[in-house]
């Protein structure tokens, strides 16, 4: 297994965020690996718990937009596994809930798994609560 250097990790997350917010889906899809496992293990029904694969990320992205609108990411604290392919993020998001015209500020935390440069395996750990609040 190999490590990442942080600024390899800096430069991926950088480029998440911003093709993210630029909603350049077709290039953000590409820093994942075609089986890619998305994970939001607090994740609450009707929101998926699992994707499995860049087409199914790729719907799921296409629903959010009509969801939820995210403009900006703080700068990220960034923990890198020292051997293995792994690094840990926490950040901030604020934007708008679009189906309320509600405020959107969530606390992340990911692990990311990275393999020949793309991402294989994305844990995303956030509040479902930050949603629910904001929704009236």
């Amino acid at each position: 297994m190999s490590t990442l250097s942080y600024d390899q990790v800096e430069q991926l997350i950088q480029l998440f965020s911003d093709l993210y917010i630029r909603k350049e889906y077709a290039t953000f899809l590409d820093l994942f690996a075609a089986d890619i496992v998305f994970e939001f293990p607090y994740a609450q029904e009707p929101n998926p718990k699992r994707l499995d694969g860049k087409a199914v990320l790729q719907q799921y992205l296409e629903e959010l937009e009509d969801v939820l609108k995210i403009t900006s990411f703080t700068t990220p604290v960034i923990h890198i596994a020292a051997d293995a392919p792994v690094f840990f993020a926490q950040f901030k998001a604020s934007g708008k809930i679009l189906v309320t015209g509600g405020s959107y500020e969530q606390s992340y935390i990911s692990v990311v798994e990275v393999q020949n440069g793309r991402i294989i395996r994305y844990q995303d750990y956030w509040n479902p609560l930050a949603v629910t609040l904001n929704m009236t």
